[in-house]
């Protein structure tokens, strides 16, 4: 089965309110919706501070706040997939002052037979807190009525508005409610119109409501566009001591920015009136009379009525709104561009509307104002931000605050603040609504935070640009203005402070302390194979070669080095440790004690200790390997002997013990388990031969350097050992040749809990050290990474290091708790931040927005497709190109670039390895006529890069090889050196209608490059809209838009043809987005309804055919399939989990599919089914009908639970119950002897813990 994880949640904020969820009404609350989850943020001096958040299984689209009658709001929020639910939230804090929400009333919307809306799905509610609607089915919407803040009762009211595109609660009086519906009728034209609720009769009035007269708006001044319209209600206002204005409503979208007046009662009662009398004339015996009256209520119903106040609107679609303050007279504006405005309708009489100008953010999708000119800027194209709006531009002062087109008529900053009249002012006020856009110059915004979103993430790719063996995401993220890259890293992050360059080559570092208590290091020593080198640290700034002969130390290569104490006895006879200048040097030869002179700067030898002088056997025994820690100095001689040293009263070195071992040592550590002691209790010896690791006791007695437990055998040779604890969890680390880091855990004299970490190929070397509170191990290899414990297990983090051949823990002045590096051109010092971080750089490209790119590894370079729809005012005709341009691997610095002719755009993009190391970049165009139903050209083209003349270093993108295609190229993919094309279909521009000849079925083409040209040597006609190709070898995994998947070999006969062959097909409605292959015969895929699905290749003995083995329900529509993983393999042998491939949604989540074993399958299975009893979501939602496949009309009888996928993220939630508890009890026996787990809870703990490691 394949477990699907999360590697990086999705970041796309949704939807954002302000509220006040406390009873204390001076604290703000900010409550932002991404697409499976809500958080809840303060509003505090210093910023936001995220106080709760809650993980919603469904798509959230929708949230609002209900206020209540203490002032204490309550929400409401609405999601749309897989099924339409209403999720009641309160929230609190717990006894211990910890805040959270608590769900009250969850309530179903689902309807098995009815269409979801197509242009508005959301929930509102009333102002008074009296009653909310939500509107997600076509016909209908959903109403429900509250009490204080909680659910009362509900019921459906149909709507005869169809295409509904807005809604608004209108104010009314008291106990009265009113809805504006803006909606679409079937002649493509927007009207507006209110129908009150009539909450006695369950419906709504079948009548339009005379609060808010029906009027059919300007189709040039209010467009159906992407983003629909948006109703904004104005409550009544009192209007200059002349009366109090009935309120109205906002007609927010379009070219124009409309307020429709409420009417009056007088104007009511006097429609009224007509009604009575017109229909006395329909009932009218006197046919002429009747159908005269018709008319003229047909003429009244599609008169439109005029506004009373309007403002053109200069810029782009309007994306998100907010009121800036309690009144509703001002409202913040933002456009899919980032075009921020003030609306302003506080001079309506004098000024009408007015837009200010306020400066450029991110694409919002939700403005959410929190008090003190600070406003929330949610998106889904960009990040999100907070930002503070000053009263005066703070910047570019001189330029224009926002674009404005010419024919569009401004005022000056200075008009709005006297009573101009005569001809200056109607120059500069829209004629129709008396409206006024303010020319400002500067920028108002400044921003105060923000937070990453890689979202919507189209493409992706994975890269090992510096041969770290540690790759990176690079992905096409944004849009609209804020088009990028992001290239995302995961990992401890190492901020280098200093660098020694020329001392390189050393295969070991140790700091130096004058004393053994002074905190700070002054020498460093460095060896390699031939010499010591002893450095001073002079300043900060500076390091010194000291001639080691003159210092005293062996010049001969060492093994180890260490600042010892003093080894006193008190009066009672008790060995006691004092400050000492002493240190410990240990070479082949022989080991050397000596003292430091503070005043001279010098060492000299205090004694001396070798194998030779101890005579006898001894004798011709040399030093292979040794440890020291402050008391005991533990080496390994030639000929299998292990010896104890220490120092006598006299400091001189003394042989304390020895034992002949069974074999040569490889490696020993001796390192104090318990930080507050001078001396360790165990001792860890590695052998050769063996490939094994003792741990020895060291007690007085008998048993003095005997085995404590039975000896590891380990797959390769051990190189380092650190016996290290992480606080109260003790831990025996094995570094190995083959690159590999073995770690145990030491309980009363035992090894347990055996975890196995990847890095790299190269031997494995350990440093221990603070950062901060937290005790870790820095080891390096052919990979660098920070070992730590967390919630009681063992972790590992990668560190963006390469090529540390040695490394030690420094302290000084200037470079506290630091590393020290060494690397082969020289020496690092730097620290570690964020053990545990994700690091997501920004390559921004503004309105250049990636759609598609490419690593071409031999180029060292990205190529990424760019399509730029240079911004406009909404309504105009859009002036869009697209490039290809190539990017640096490191810098990400353009080296070249390629524009498309006009109306052409790239659609797909793959490299092409050729023989002899070279490669081409391949890309698939499309062209774009007004005229055609159907695109019916586009154009494969081959690049090749070639150096500019000059000495930018730059490359100029060649074109090698260009064919006509019959249609858009949807996908491009190498097969066996060869290129296929997946080109949709063509339809003859010359016919009047379509006809099953004219219309030429998509085919998907395979090209070879011969020379400069490009030929076709295979097709394959048999699919309706092939979209997304994968290749494995010969094989091509196909997605056919309208269909399904299907499989095709190209295959080459004798006579050298080739030819695409069908292998195997599946007919069922997927509607697939994208594939992928697992291996040769098995496909992954995602389709348009947020399912996974998997497919093997069943041969049988008369037909092959596609197997559905896996369909679940993710929740995110997958744009992108990446063979590989973020992280190495690094779960212990016996736990068969592999990393196989991630996938990139459009709401930035970045997850990993992961192989299980079929047993650890059938075990991982069992503890899904059982975790449903203990873990829940917080609207007490079932997981197994959480991910049960959806479809667009929700969820099908035929797959009513998900097969061959399991949730990772929801099966690492065991970890979270400490053990032994009832829920962990509950898990591990089930309801019943058949649901009885047959893993313990320590296999299960080992297996979830390695779970996570993979992502």
């Amino acid at each position: 089965m394949k477990v699907v994880s999360t590697f990086h949640p999705p970041s796309s904020v949704t939807d954002a309110i302000r509220c006040h969820l406390t009873s204390d009404n001076s604290l703000v609350h900010l409550v932002a919706a991404k697409s499976n989850r809500i958080d809840v943020y303060s509003v505090r001096s210093g910023g936001l501070k995220h106080e709760c958040g809650a993980e919603i299984w469904g798509r959230v689209v929708s949230i609002s706040a209900v206020p209540t009658n203490d002032g204490k709001d309550k929400l409401v929020l609405l999601t749309d997939h897989p099924d339409p639910r209403v999720i009641f939230l309160s929230y609190s804090a717990s006894t211990s002052g910890t805040p959270s929400l608590k769900s009250t009333k969850t309530l179903s919307l689902y309807h098995h037979n009815s269409r979801p809306s197509e242009f508005l799905h959301t929930i509102l509610v009333d102002p008074s807190g009296g009653v909310a609607i939500a509107n997600c089915y076509t016909g209908k919407i959903r109403v429900i009525e509250l009490k204080n803040g909680e659910y009362k009762s509900d019921f459906d009211a149909m709507v005869s508005e169809l295409n509904i595109l807005s809604l608004a609660f209108l104010s009314s009086v008291p106990d009265t409610y009113s809805i504006a519906i803006l909606h679409l009728d079937h002649n493509q034209k927007i009207h507006l119109l209110a129908r009150d609720l009539v909450l006695s009769e369950y419906e709504l009035s079948p009548s339009p409501s005379l609060l808010l007269p029906q009027t059919a708006l300007s189709s040039s001044a209010v467009l159906l566009t992407e983003s629909p319209p948006s109703l904004v209600a104005i409550p009544p206002q009192e209007s200059d001591g002349k009366g109090t204005s009935p309120g109205g409503i906002l007609v927010l979208g379009g070219r124009k920015i409309q307020l429709f007046e409420l009417s009056s009662t007088e104007w009511q009662e006097k429609y009224r009136g007509k009604q009575r009398r017109s229909e006395n004339k329909k009932k009218n015996t006197d046919q002429a009379v009747a159908s005269k009256a018709k008319e003229k209520e047909k003429e009244r119903e599609a008169k439109k009525r005029k506004a009373k106040a309007a403002v053109e609107w200069p810029w782009y679609e309007v994306t998100a709104w907010c009121p800036a303050n309690e009144e509703r007279t001002r409202f913040f504006v933002g456009d899919s561009y980032g075009r921020l405005v003030l609306l302003s309708l506080e001079a309506l009489t004098e000024h009408g509307i007015i837009l200010v100008p306020l400066g450029e953010v991110s694409p919002p999708t939700a403005l959410a104002y929190i008090g003190a000119q600070v406003l929330f800027v949610g998106s889904h194209l960009g990040d999100s931000q907070l930002i503070r709006i000053h009263t005066s531009p703070i910047s570019d002062i001189n330029v224009p605050t926002l674009p404005i087109r010419a024919d569009i008529l401004t005022s000056p900053p200075g008009s709005l603040s006297g009573r101009s009249k005569g001809k200056g002012r109607a120059a500069t006020v829209d004629k129709e609504g008396g409206g006024r856009v303010v020319a400002t110059s500067g920028t108002f915004i400044e921003v105060i935070d923000t937070w990453q979103n890689i979202g919507p993430i189209l493409d992706a790719v994975l890269a090992d640009v510096d041969g770290s063996g540690q790759p990176r995401i690079v992905t096409a993220s944004g849009g609209t203005s804020s088009g990028s890259l992001r290239v995302i890293q995961n990992g401890a992050d190492f901020q280098s402070v200093a660098t020694v360059e020329g001392l390189g080559g050393f295969s070991n570092v140790w700091p130096i302390r004058p004393r053994f208590h002074d905190p700070h290091d002054t020498h460093i020593l460095a060896t390699n194979a031939n010499e010591t080198t002893l450095l001073h640290l002079d300043r900060p700034d500076k390091v010194s070669v000291v001639t080691v002969q003159a210092s005293g130390f062996d010049a001969s290569p060492t093994l180890a080095v260490l600042n010892v104490a003093l080894r006193t006895k008190n009066a009672a006879g008790r060995t006691a440790y004092e400050d000492s200048s002493l240190i410990v040097q240990v070479t082949e030869k022989r080991v050397s004690l000596l003292g430091y002179d503070e005043a001279l700067q010098t060492y000299s030898v205090v004694s001396s200790w070798t194998p030779n002088d101890q005579g006898g056997d001894w004798a011709g025994r040399n030093i292979v390997t040794a440890a020291l820690n402050p008391s005991q100095f533990v080496v390994a001689l030639s000929g299998k002997r292990l010896v104890v040293l220490n120092l006598d009263d006299n400091n001189v070195i003394q042989l304390f013990r020895y034992k002949d071992v069974r074999e040569e040592v490889s490696a020993i550590s001796c390192t104090p388990l318990d930080s507050t002691k001078m001396f360790s209790l165990y001792i860890a010896v590695a052998f050769w031969s063996t490939r094994t690791v003792d741990l020895l006791v060291v007690a007085s007695g008998d048993s003095y350097l005997e085995p404590a437990c039975t000896s590891i055998s380990l797959p390769s040779l051990p190189r380092s050992l650190l016996l290290h604890d992480f606080g109260n969890a003790p831990h025996l680390l094995i570094g190995l040749r083959d690159g590999t880091l073995v770690a145990y855990a030491i309980t009363k004299g035992s090894l347990v809990d055996k975890r196995v970490f990847s890095l790299g190929t190269e031997p494995v070397g350990m440093t221990p050290f603070e950062l901060g509170e937290t005790r870790v191990v820095f080891a390096n290899g052919g990979r660098a990474a920070l070992f730590y414990l967390e919630k009681g297990s063992l972790q590992h983090s990668s560190v963006l290091l390469k090529n540390v051949s040695a490394s030690a823990r420094i302290n000084t002045s200037t470079w506290t708790s630091s590393l020290l590096l060494a690397t082969p051109s020289g020496l690092v010092v730097g620290s570690v931040r964020d053990i545990d971080k994700m690091h997501i750089r920004t390559v921004p490209l503004g309105l250049d927005n990636p759609r598609r790119l490419v690593y071409d590894e031999r180029l060292r370079a990205f190529a990424v497709a760019c399509v730029r729809n240079d911004p406009g005012r909404v309504g105009d005709i859009e002036s869009s190109t697209s490039s290809l341009k190539l990017l640096d691997d490191k810098t990400f610095d353009a080296l070249g670039q390629f524009t498309c002719q006009p109306d052409e755009e790239i659609t797909a993009i793959t490299s092409l390895p050729l023989p002899g190391g070279d490669s081409v970049i391949c890309v698939g165009t499309v062209f774009f006529r007004p005229e055609e139903r159907e695109p019916s050209q586009g154009r494969v083209l081959l690049f090749t890069t070639e150096p500019l003349l000059d000495a930018s270093g730059k490359r100029e993108l060649k074109k090698l090889a260009e064919i006509d295609a019959n249609g858009c190229v949807y996908a491009l993919a190498c097969v066996k050196g060869l290129l296929a094309a997946a080109i949709g279909p063509s339809v003859s521009t010359l016919a009047s209608s379509l006809t099953l000849s004219d219309a030429r079925l998509l085919q998907i083409s395979v090209y070879k490059l011969d020379g400069g040209d490009l030929s076709v040597v295979a097709r394959w006609n048999h699919n309706y809209l092939v979209t997304s190709l994968a290749a494995r070898e010969s094989r091509l995994f196909v997605g056919d838009a309208i269909c399904s998947v299907s499989v095709v070999d190209l295959v080459e006969h004798e006579d050298s043809r080739m030819r695409l062959e069908s292998v195997a097909k599946d007919f069922s409605p997927l509607w697939p987005v994208s594939v992928e292959s697992l291996d040769r015969d098995t496909i992954i895929g995602a389709n348009s309804d947020c399912n996974l699905f998997t497919y093997t290749i069943q041969r049988g003995e008369t037909k092959t055919t596609l197997d559905r083995d896996g369909f679940y329900n993710l929740g995110d529509v997958v744009n992108k399939f990446v063979q590989g993983s973020m992280t190495s393999s690094d779960t212990a042998s016996d736990i068969a989990l592999t990393p196989k491939l991630l996938f990139f949604t459009s709401s930035g989540r970045i997850g990993v599919i992961i192989d299980a074993s079929p047993e650890l399958s059938l075990h991982l299975s069992a503890l899904e089914r059982n975790l449903g009893k203990v873990v829940s979501e917080i609207a007490h939602a079932g997981h197994a009908k959480h991910r049960a496949p959806a479809g667009a009309w929700g969820k099908s009888d035929a797959d009513a639970a998900a097969y061959g996928f399991l949730d990772g993220d929801y099966l690492e939630r065991f970890l979270e119950h400490e053990h032994p508890s009832r829920a962990t009890r509950t898990v591990l026996e089930g309801g019943s002897e058949p649901e009885r787990l047959k893993q313990s809870y320590g296999e299960i703990r080992q297996t979830l813990e390695a779970l996570q490691a993979l992502h």
